[in-house]
């Protein structure tokens, strides 16, 4: 049996390798396959919703934002065997504020929760999905990572913070714990009926039903306390990616799901920080004095992101003439490097101070839980 490598080996299933794959702009034509995915990804998943119309709508606007316009970057991991999207992630310029976009703010003494505006007009990074097929050999943290590559592409455009909200705890029968214990009261209308509101832009809609004094934690259900704060089974990994990059929590979660979202300072976020740029050159590489590598060129629409094995001799990336293809790249073009192992290599890797951060809030929060 073969195991899907970095190399051009394909594994029994004969599922595609890493140098079958790449990461580019979402355009309307893939419809379908994002439909596929917001299938498999359930309820709760509001930038993904089941609604093939709405989907339609999101990936035009995905092209006029790549070309320039406000909007959503929404990348696609594409087998370029079967050309299929297997996968998604997003950024979310900020800038501007976002009318009606509220959260709870989780107050420093674990007693209370206000609704906060804190996040309105701050790039977001989130959407990350990836086909269950394909959840192994490093396929995730490429494409969580992929976000950093397009944003350090530009870096100034998407501002001082970015925040990444995940999915809260949600049941194998669509309902969340959280919603059920806190908003159910003031909405009146189900998870469901709320998250597809949310979905279609109408938050505007929940919020008139709020209160505007806090919320007693210790008011709210024992479910609903052990699910704020904590991301969905689905999105551990993803809390993980985060924290990696220098996310921390602080105290805000999700309206509806009560999910934590995170934030970072921009130029501080890892891949960020350390992406290199540089001329790119074709030949073939050494496997000894070559690194794996998240490779890509481009910005806008024409972005481009393979991961592959990158030699830097003579002041340039050299790789192979299949990735070149790959990233549609000629001879000298501008490309940004960050480095697979970059993560392995720092000490810290598996427990940064926003995971510490992260852990002291959750602790604080079981407190009122026992």
């Amino acid at each position: 049996m073969h195991l899907m490598t970095p190399s051009s080996e394909k594994n029994a299933d004969d599922k595609p390798g890493l140098e079958d794959l790449l990461i580019r702009p979402a355009t309307s034509s893939d419809v379908d396959d994002f439909y596929e995915l917001a299938r498999l990804a359930g309820a709760g998943f509001t930038s993904l919703p089941m609604n093939k119309e709405l989907l339609s709508e999101r990936l035009v606007a995905t092209e006029r934002a790549f070309a320039g316009l406000p909007g959503v970057l929404m990348l696609a991991l594409e087998d370029q065997r079967s050309k299929t999207v297997i996968g998604c992630a997003a950024v979310k310029p900020g800038g501007e504020p976002r009318p009606h976009f509220l959260n709870f703010q989780v107050s420093n003494d674990g007693q209370t929760l206000t609704t906060t505006a804190k996040y309105d007009d701050m790039t977001e990074v989130g959407s990350l999905l990836l086909h269950p097929e394909h959840r192994a050999f490093g396929v995730g943290p490429w494409l969580a990572r992929s976000r950093y590559l397009l944003i350090a592409a530009d870096v100034d455009r998407f501002g001082d913070q970015i925040f990444s909200e995940l999915r809260g705890v949600v049941n194998e029968d669509d309902r969340s714990p959280f919603y059920d214990g806190v908003c159910a009261r003031y909405f009146d209308c189900s998870f469901a009926d709320a998250d597809e509101l949310c979905a279609h832009g109408l938050q505007a809609d929940l919020n008139v039903c709020l209160p505007q004094e806090p919320i007693a934690i210790a008011d709210i259900s024992s479910d609903a306390r052990k699910a704020m704060g904590r991301p969905h089974n689905a999105g551990r990994r993803a809390l993980d990616y985060l924290e990696r990059e220098g996310f921390r929590f602080d105290g805000v979660v999700d309206l509806l799901d009560g999910g934590p979202a995170v934030v970072a300072r921009t130029r501080e976020i890892k891949t960020v920080r350390s992406t290199i740029t540089g001329p790119l050159r074709r030949g073939q590489v050494d496997l000894e004095e070559s690194r794996q590598a998240y490779l890509s060129v481009g910005d806008g629409a024409a972005f481009r992101c393979c991961r592959a094995p990158v030699a830097f001799k003579s002041g340039a990336f050299h790789c192979s003439d299949e990735s070149m293809a790959l990233l549609e790249a000629s001879e000298g073009a501008s490309s940004r490097v960050c480095f697979v192992d970059d993560h392995a290599k720092d000490p810290d890797a598996r427990k940064t101070p926003s995971a510490l951060a992260h852990e002291r809030s959750a602790a604080s929060l079981d407190a009122v839980t026992d």
